[in-house]
């Protein structure tokens, strides 16, 4: 009896993937690729092709946004909200970033996240 096997080819790290912009997307914006939560390293312009760097657990990430989250203890659960790109403290229509490294203060606009 032949023995089943499966094989697999190395192709590259699993730091960046190829993404093709729907629209515009600037340097620092979070988009969600299927279940990966990914960061536009550097601008894609519509219609083009660019890297996307994918968030590994454990990794460190500024976050800057235009609106505080508000007063977050660290460990917090932080949020980027599908539809909008926007840091979050709610689960709700949003993907799991990580989690807060230190307090956050109620309007502070940078913070450090520990991806998840």
């Amino acid at each position: 009896m032949a023995m089943s096997t499966t094989a697999g080819t190395f192709r590259k790290c699993g730091d960046t993937i190829d993404y093709t912009a729907g629209a515009n997307i600037p340097a620092g914006k979070f988009i969600k690729v299927g279940g990966f939560l990914c960061l536009a390293q550097c601008p894609i312009a519509n219609g083009e092709t660019g890297a996307l760097k994918v968030l590994h657990r454990g990794e460190v990430v500024e976050v800057a946004t235009d609106e505080a989250i508000g007063s977050t203890n660290a460990g917090t659960a932080i949020y980027i909200v599908d539809a909008t790109g926007l840091a979050s403290k709610s689960s709700s229509s949003a993907t799991l970033l990580g989690y807060a490294r230190a307090a956050v203060g109620s309007s502070d606009l940078a913070f450090e996240v520990v991806c998840a």
